[in-house]
């Protein structure tokens, strides 16, 4: 599925669609570039570039982003038990091998409390503002729960900028990211909505995006405008597709946002 050298992965681009994983909603510290894509996850930089059927993660944490790419998972594999569904066919021929992502739990965390409310440009200008501030590295909770209010106000975050405060001091203080790690799904979320500004969809993303828990599928204004039935409320929604696609549900749930609202753009 890859290979590694020092400094470099290979991946075969059936084993990873790069814009697929990346512009379906679940990161945002990338940049689109002339010959590919940067990517930015805690303190760590990769280049992407593809040549032919190859992709190419040039980068000097290798192993970090062969944990954060999901690279050990056969996508393939999981698409090919959601072929079943006739509803995803579509999705599924046109998505490539998208990845779910590992991402650092704290900086998931933090990432989706601003993500609340937003806009995508906007998300990405206030994470790159609180990187920038630390040096172009995200910070550990420690580290943010020493911004003051006003300095979080001033990077643009706004009404969020308590909760970053709040959420923060409480990761910096207690072991809820152990716990988190080590919970059953339906444990972690409960923590993780115990956090100042972490609803549902938030916990679902966090789960998904960082915890690796597939069986999770947030609904999103996407998911509710393209799979709602009837008068479904969002957590009606929300059960039903989890009990529909079982353990692939999250993987699921980022083909068909990524299909509708990205390359149909919700027609």
């Amino acid at each position: 599925m890859y290979n590694t050298e020092p400094n470099r992965i290979t991946v075969d681009s059936e084993d990873l669609d790069v814009k697929a994983t990346l512009e379906c909603g679940q990161l945002f510290r990338f940049e689109k570039t002339d010959v590919g894509y940067t990517v930015k996850s805690g303190g760590n930089t990769c280049r992407i570039t593809s040549v032919g059927k190859e992709i190419y993660i040039d980068t000097a944490a290798v192993d970090f982003f062969v944990n954060f790419f999901n690279l050990d998972r056969d996508v393939n594999r999981t698409k090919r038990e959601l072929s079943r569904f006739p509803e995803l066919t579509d999705a599924i021929a046109s998505c490539g091998a998208l990845r779910i992502l590992r991402q650092p739990l704290f900086e998931t965390i933090i990432s989706f409390i601003i993500s609340a409310n937003n806009n995508i440009p906007r998300i990405k200008m206030i994470i790159n503002r609180i990187c920038a501030a630390f040096g172009d590295v995200f910070p550990n909770p420690e580290q943010l729960a020493g911004m003051q209010i006003r300095q979080l106000d001033a990077l643009g975050c706004g009404y969020r900028s308590q909760y970053i405060s709040d959420t923060s001091r409480i990761c910096a203080e207690t072991d809820i990211l152990n716990r988190l790690f080590a919970a059953h799904t339906a444990d972690a979320q409960k923590l993780l909505i115990s956090l100042p500004g972490v609803g549902q969809k938030i916990a679902d993303c966090v789960t998904l995006f960082s915890l690796g828990r597939l069986e999770v599928f947030p609904v999103d204004t996407w998911m509710f405008k393209t799979q709602r039935e009837g008068t479904e409320t969002e957590l009606q929604l929300r059960t039903r597709l989890m009990n529909k696609y079982g353990a692939y549900a999250g993987y699921a749930q980022q083909l068909l946002y990524y299909y509708n609202a990205i390359l149909r753009k919700g027609q």
